[in-house]
């Protein structure tokens, strides 16, 4: 018996030693994760930290309404998109712009656009953060950028310390215990306000214009919408004003037959360049 327990454990040991490098390669060089959800954060991801060489006219941001009109995972010839959910938070939102504007400083985009739709800012962190925030976000690279209410919210993630380990960041596991709500939610928290406060700053830095356009709602969510457009107007009065104005301006109602679930565009029916950007 004795034996037969030592066989196993230096097969595991073998396995692990085999293994273990490859998935830390994985993790270091952002390799694709395979079937891991999040393929579409990941080439976020990679775009953001991408030395672009060819002159970009707009850098769109966004989430999965926006990752529908402009996919993260395809190439542009004169855009670059970074859209993909609403799970990575307004957090993830500004660590994927810094990172861009850091590494292309000397090659900026010519324009920013923020592709949401209304019910987006009201995210907070939630049960989907520890796959699509925490494992493409790690907190030993970010940390630094953490909010008191942001790192607050992710210690309420069960286990949220174990997304980066090897094995775990490049997989599909996620803890079943649930991630408690935020104490209010409204129509803009608390983290998509000062994040969104955030970008707005990072890109007058950089001296890139920056604006925020929404993606098509559906006409049956008109009294909704008039909701969230009303506390939109009332928390954004200060300092996001000018962002939030024009963005409420463009908010366009389409029929609702023309959608496949409660945000989102049926393929026949998304516009093959809803901004109209594309050379």
């Amino acid at each position: 018996m004795k034996r037969l327990i030592s066989g196993i454990c230096i097969y595991v040991l073998a396995v692990l030693l085999v293994l273990l490098p490859f998935e830390i390669w994985k993790i270091v060089s952002r390799a694709d994760y395979g079937n891991a959800p999040g393929v579409e954060v990941r080439c976020a991801v990679k775009t953001s930290k991408t030395k672009h060489t060819g002159k970009i006219r707009k850098l769109i941001l966004g989430d999965s309404t926006g990752h529908a009109l402009y996919p993260s995972e395809k190439e542009y010839d004169n855009i670059a998109s970074m859209a993909c959910n609403q799970a990575i938070t307004m957090a993830g939102h500004y660590f994927l712009l810094k990172n861009y504007l850091e590494n292309n400083a000397d090659n900026l985009p010519q324009e920013i656009i923020v592709l949401f739709t209304p019910e987006t800012f009201g995210n907070d962190v939630d049960m989907f953060a520890y796959q699509y925030f925490l494992k493409p976000f790690p907190i030993w690279e970010y940390k630094s950028d953490y909010s008191a209410h942001l790192y607050k919210r992710i210690k309420s993630i069960p286990f949220y310390w174990t997304a980066n380990l090897p094995f775990i960041q490049t997989s599909g596991y996620t803890p079943l215990k649930s991630v408690p709500a935020a104490e209010e939610r409204t129509s803009m928290s608390e983290l998509s306000y000062e994040y969104l406060v955030l970008m707005d700053s990072i890109a007058k830095a950089y001296h890139v214009p920056f604006s925020m356009r929404s993606t098509p709602v559906r006409d049956d969510k008109q009294e909704e919408t008039a909701v969230i457009i009303k506390d939109l107007e009332t928390i954004c009065a200060g300092s996001l004003s000018d962002l939030m104005v024009p963005y409420i301006q463009s908010i366009p109602f389409y029929p609702a037959e023309m959608f496949f679930d409660h945000a989102h565009l049926k393929p026949e029916h998304t516009p093959q360049d809803y901004l109209g950007v594309l050379e």
